[in-house]
C-alpha cells in the first residue's frame, strides 16, 4: 500500500468520524446542544453578534466545511478538481438531508431545509479549500 493510497484511506475514516459526529451533534436535544455552545455563544452575543447568525447561520457552514474537505481529500487520486467538490458537496448535502429527516421526528429539534443549504454550503467551501491547499502543496516551487 503506497503513502497515497494510506492518505485516502485516513480521509474516508475522518470523513465518517465527521460524519457520525454531526449526527450525534444535531440529533441532540436543542436545550441540551445550546448550553453546551454557551460558551462560545454568550461571548459573542455580548458583543452584539446575533445567535441566530452566529449559530444558524455561520455554525451550520462551519460544522460542515470538514466534511467536504475530507471527501474532496480522500477523492484525491481524481485529477478532476470539479468532480472532487462535487462529491465533497454531494456527501455533506446526503449527509445534511439525513440529519434534518431524523430532526423531523424530533419533538425537541426544528428541520429545515435553510439548513440544508447552509451545510451544503460548507461542505462546498471545505471542498474548495481543500483542492485549492493540496494544489498549492503539489505545486513546484520557484526559486
Amino acid at each position: 500500500m503506497n503513502n497515497d493510497t494510506r492518505w485516502r484511506g485516513a480521509w474516508w475514516l475522518i470523513a465518517g468520524l465527521v460524519s457520525l459526529w454531526l449526527l450525534w451533534m444535531t440529533l441532540r436535544p436543542n436545550p441540551e446542544v445550546a448550553r453546551e455552545l454557551e460558551t462560545l455563544t454568550a461571548p459573542a452575543t455580548a458583543r452584539g453578534i446575533s445567535y441566530f447568525w452566529l449559530i444558524d447561520i455561520a455554525g451550520n457552514i462551519a460544522v460542515f466545511a470538514p466534511l467536504g474537505a475530507a471527501v474532496a481529500l480522500a477523492l484525491s487520486a481524481s485529477r478532476i478538481v470539479a468532480s472532487r467538490v462535487l462529491l465533497g458537496t454531494l456527501a455533506g448535502l446526503l449527509v445534511s438531508v439525513c440529519i434534518e429527516l431524523l430532526q423531523g421526528f424530533s419533538s425537541s429539534r426544528v428541520s429545515s431545509l435553510g439548513d440544508v443549504a447552509l451545510n451544503g454550503i460548507g461542505a462546498a467551501t471545505g471542498a474548495l479549500i481543500a483542492v485549492w491547499l493540496s494544489r498549492l502543496r503539489r505545486r513546484p516551487s520557484r526559486g
